[in-house]
């Protein structure tokens, strides 16, 4: 009889025998169900469902889920090393784990969600189990995106080419994403060029929006629009890459030179690890971003939810009450004449109470009838005659009070992420000059030190504060910061405080003229650090409300921007010195341009100049197409609104909601470019020499 272990080895080589066509075919059905499963998961989060709709919607993921563990147990069978396979594959192994455990916890009785349910404080049991088959499929797309990250290096093209595609990419699919029924809060469809717009602005950390991000989008459409802030502070590339690595896919050449040039390492070996540090810090910042901002709201400061259009529609079919006003001297002989103006002073009084309140129907809320005088106070209802139904009128988007202590923690979160990664989205319609926001000083300072954070750029972060770093200096004081980080810090300091210095001087007549000097020199400082990459706002900015020397000197530091490597925009502070030190050197007759004991390189300075001049024609020919476009509009607006979309910054006089089309498809494009940057963009559009072995003999021509 045979042994264990012979029953073992003819059963694994039955299995080898068939084991390459197997995998085969498994891997074109597996990759089939998941695109299935990615598309009936968008069409449950994006399309407008009943509640049987969206159950059956549910029920098919549900048995994508059951093919994924099918597939992993199949695939673990077939390997050549089981024990393996399965520290390879951890976080798959845990989520196989989860879902037959959970299953067989329910065959035993055992409703393990129903028991996670209880203990949250929340009502609705199939949306709290919905949520985790999101959350579940949400795993499972990272990681086959991480997998499939490693077919990058058998692509032959340049890492910048890469870099930029990939950001088409995102800002794309986030536009079909927002075009979604479901993201916004009106009937139907967003418009294409509307969607595309948000999808750029939040992809390229900007802020521009031509809708209201607290009323125009559900949650839903709040998510993505987070979403495609932290995937474009970052690059989708650098999360694929890093989930990669901590998946032990492995990690290609290209990738780290990708990694290298979005991250801005010295050394390709160490952009790996410079990554896990970034993405790591990245979490960790904006998740103690999000308790101080949490800890900073005022006990006044209320928090909203969305209203969808159908909703309110909803609301009105039942709850609103249809007053038919008639004047009481009318004569009886005259009631067919009265039809007349029945139908002529019609009136709807329709009211939507806010959350914490009764619903009530004071005369207060009527709303008359488009092209009628409100008589209201002189009519009175006729009570014998029944009241005439009429179809309420259109509901502009609109928001409800939701002061739960999940809302709190999702603005807190929201908010964190968007200062951090510099994008100036913000969940109050008013961003942060709203009433009573703009009087949270606390909040403004840890808003500023966040935006700060997310300024210094990821190599700045992780050289000043990993762990690593830290104890190494401790162990060695004399080791110093990278020549980076000191220009990113110093430039960052000198900005902040000359921008703050600047602005409080010559706002003391507008909009600092009735606060008091520690109110002054709070929206100061966070006016300086805002203007260069962040694009909130605690102030009303317009043409009439701020002098014209604080126009100038927005819209400098907004072309001066943040520190390379980061997710801000402009030319960057370390280009922006460069230019500086190249002048004096040249002005004082020295050869070398010299910084901090180092000699910065002629290609080096060679690149700053072409940045900057790169920038000032970009943006020359973008003010005069607009100037074109827009010839509506006063210049100040139009040269304002093209420097914050270029720098990324997002502040705006009043003017991105009145846009035309063509204008928003200029100001897309200066986003991108803005985002990707100008030096990226010219590596991935031009081509090498193949030769800079000559040289022509020397010319003297006259400049200056």
């Amino acid at each position: 009889m045979p042994t264990f272990k012979q029953s073992l080895d003819r059963i694994n080589e039955l299995l080898y025998s068939t084991r390459e066509q197997i995998l085969r075919g498994l891997s074109i059905f597996t990759n089939i169900s998941f695109l299935t499963s990615m598309g009936i998961l968008i069409y449950a989060f994006g399309a407008d469902l009943e509640a049987d709709e969206v159950s059956r919607v549910f029920r098919w993921l549900e048995a994508m889920i059951g093919i994924f563990v099918v597939d992993f147990l199949i695939r673990m069978l077939y390997s050549l090393n089981r024990l393996t396979f399965i520290k390879e594959k951890l976080l798959e192994t845990i989520l196989v784990g989860v879902f037959l455990g959970a299953n067989f916890l329910y065959f035993l009785g055992i409703d393990i969600f129903y028991i996670l349910f209880f203990f949250t404080s929340l009502t609705d049991f199939r949306n709290f189990y919905e949520f985790f088959i999101i959350i579940y499929l949400s795993i499972l797309f990272i990681i086959s995106t991480a997998q499939a990250s490693r077919f990058l290096t058998q692509i032959q093209i340049q890492p910048a080419t890469t870099f930029i595609i990939s950001f088409i990419v995102l800002i794309f699919g986030g536009g079909l994403f927002l075009m979604l029924p479901a993201m916004t809060t009106i009937q139907g469809s967003m418009r294409f060029i509307d969607a595309l717009f948000t999808s750029a602005s939040a992809a390229c950390v900007t802020g521009l929006a031509v809708q209201d991000t607290a009323t125009f989008f559900t949650v839903k459409g709040q998510v993505v629009i987070l979403i495609l802030i932290q995937l474009g502070g970052i690059g989708i590339v650098s999360f694929a890459t890093f989930f990669a690595t901590f998946l032990s896919q492995g990690v290609g050449l290209k990738q780290q030179a990708m990694i290298q040039d979005v991250l801005s390492v010295e050394n390709i070996g160490e952009a790996k690890n410079t990554l896990r540090q970034v993405i790591i810090l990245t979490f960790l910042i904006e998740f103690l971003g999000a308790i101080f901002v949490f800890m900073a709201w005022d006990l006044k400061v209320d928090f909203y939810s969305p209203i969808p259009q159908r909703e309110i529609a909803t609301y009105a079919d039942k709850n609103s009450k249809i007053v038919v006003l008639l004047d009481e001297k009318e004569n009886k002989a005259k009631k067919e004449k009265e039809k007349e103006i029945k139908k002529d002073s019609v009136e709807v009084k329709l009211e939507i109470p806010t959350a914490g309140e009764e619903d009530t129907t004071s005369t207060a809320n009527v709303i008359p009838i488009a092209g009628e005088e409100d008589n209201t106070k002189n009519a009175k209802t006729d009570n014998k005659e029944k009241p005439k139904e009429v179809a309420p009128p259109p509901i502009s988007p609109s928001k409800e009070l939701n002061n739960t202590l999940y809302n709190k923690v999702w603005y807190s979160i929201f908010h964190s992420i968007s200062a951090f990664c510099n994008a100036g989205f913000s969940l109050y319609s008013g961003g942060l000059n709203e009433d009573v926001i703009n009087r949270c000083y606390f909040l403004h300072i840890c808003i500023a030190f966040i935006i700060i954070f997310g300024s210094l750029g990821y190599t700045t972060i992780t050289d000043v504060f990993s762990p690593s770093k830290m104890r190494e200096r401790m162990k060695m004081p004399w080791k110093q910061w990278t020549l980076g980080s000191q220009i990113a810090v110093n430039m960052t300091i000198v900005l902040g405080i000359g921008g703050m210095i600047l602005y409080f001087f010559l706002e003391q007549k507008q909009s600092l003229a009735e606060k008091n000097l520690f109110e002054q020199l709070v929206i100061s400082f966070f006016q300086s650090i805002t203007t260069r990459t962040a694009g909130f706002n605690t102030v009303t900015l317009n043409l009439s409300s701020i002098t014209t020397a604080t126009y100038l000197l927005i819209i400098f530091l907004m072309f001066i921007g943040a520190a390379s490597g980061s997710t801000g925009g402009g030319i960057k502070t370390s280009t922006f010195l460069m230019l500086v030190y190249a002048a004096s050197a040249s002005i004082r007759g020295k050869k070398n341009v010299e910084m901090g004991k180092r000699t910065i390189s002629p290609e080096t300075i060679n690149q700053a100049f072409s940045i900057v001049a790169f920038a000032i024609a970009y943006n020359a020919v973008c003010i005069f197409v607009l100037c074109i476009l827009q010839d509506n509009m006063d210049i100040r607006q139009l040269f304002f609104e093209q420097i914050s979309a270029f720098a990324t910054v997002g502040l705006s006089l009043e003017t991105t909601p009145f846009l035309n089309d063509w204008s928003k498809s200029i100001i897309i494009l200066t986003m991108y470019v803005g985002r990707v940057g100008t030096l990226t963009l010219a590596l991935a559009l031009t081509k090498k020499v193949a030769s800079t072995s000559y040289k022509y003999p020397d010319a003297h021509v006259m400049v200056g």
